[in-house]
């Protein structure tokens, strides 16, 4: 368990700057995620449905099911999934991490966007839903 908690947490410190980085210049973003290889590798990853504003639901559960199937063939250890989401009323980027173990968290990290810059408030996390390693 400790070496997914090791392993999710590459994939989290890779993907929070890129979700800060997205609000800040967009103000928004689509959902995206990172997975990591049995060798350690790191991918990003987006997915598109072809439409031009895709619903949110949609790209995550492109990206879930993509996930999944690369787990069952042995392709990733551990997946993250990050995504706009509203907690306790305020705005959040929520990332789920999955990890072969059975490690399985939902960080979530509130913010404020104002006109200059990205508020970062208290993250916290959530049990997972373990949907990628069955």
């Amino acid at each position: 368990m400790e070496q997914g908690k090791v392993e999710t947490q590459k994939l989290f410190d890779a993907v929070l700057p890129l979700a800060k980085e997205f609000l800040l210049e967009n103000e928004e973003f689509f959902p995206f995620g990172e997975i990591m290889k049995p060798n350690g590798e790191q991918v990003n990853l987006s997915v598109s449905n072809g439409e031009e504003r895709p619903s949110s639901s949609e790209l995550i559960d492109l990206l879930k099911n993509h996930y999944i199937e690369s787990a069952q063939t042995g392709e990733i250890i551990a997946s993250a999934l990050v995504y706009d989401v509203r907690v306790k009323g305020a705005d959040s980027i929520a990332v789920d991490l999955d990890h072969v173990s059975g490690y399985s968290v939902t960080v979530i990290v509130p913010y404020e966007l104002t006109e200059t810059e990205l508020l970062i408030g208290e993250m916290f996390t959530m049990k997972g839903k373990n949907a990628v390693f069955k």
